[in-house]
C-alpha cells in the first residue's frame, strides 16, 4: 500500500505496508454495477482500499489475476467486478458504451484512415 501526497510541486510517495501475493484471499470490488475507485482485500485481516480511479481498481485486479496465473496458480476469488472489464479479450463485448470502447474505435478508424491518405 502506497501513500501519495503533494508537498508543494513536488509528488511524494511511502510505502506503508507490503503483503505477499499468496496470502492473498479475496478481492471484493464492493459493487460492480457502478463506478467507484473502492475495494476490499481479503487477506488475515480486511483492508479496505481506494484507487485512483475504477479503472485503476480494475487493472489492478487484472494485474493480480495475471500475476497468480504466471507464478502461483492459487485459487483466489474476484468478486463485485464486472466480468467483461476483467478479461482483455473482452473489452469488445461490452453491453455498455463505455469509453474506453469508443477511444479504441477511433483509435482504429483514425489509424485506417491515416493509412489511406498515405503515399506508400
Amino acid at each position: 500500500m502506497v501513500k501519495h501526497w503533494r508537498v508543494d510541486r513536488e509528488e511524494k510517495y511511502e510505502i506503508v505496508e507490503k503483503w505477499f501475493l499468496k496470502d492473498l484471499e479475496m478481492i471484493d470490488g464492493k459493487e460492480a454495477d457502478t463506478d467507484n475507485p473502492y475495494f476490499d482485500m481479503h487477506f488475515h485481516k480486511v483492508y479496505n482500499m481506494e484507487a485512483y480511479s475504477c479503472a485503476s481498481k480494475y487493472t489492478f485486479a487484472r494485474t493480480l489475476s495475471q500475476l497468480n496465473a504466471t507464478y502461483l496458480k492459487k485459487d483466489f476469488k474476484i468478486v463485485n467486478f464486472d466480468d467483461t472489464y476483467l478479461n482483455d479479450d473482452s473489452m469488445w463485448s461490452s453491453s455498455n458504451s463505455d469509453f474506453i470502447v469508443v477511444m479504441k474505435l477511433c483509435f482504429y478508424a483514425f489509424s485506417l484512415l491515416c493509412l489511406s491518405l498515405c503515399r506508400l
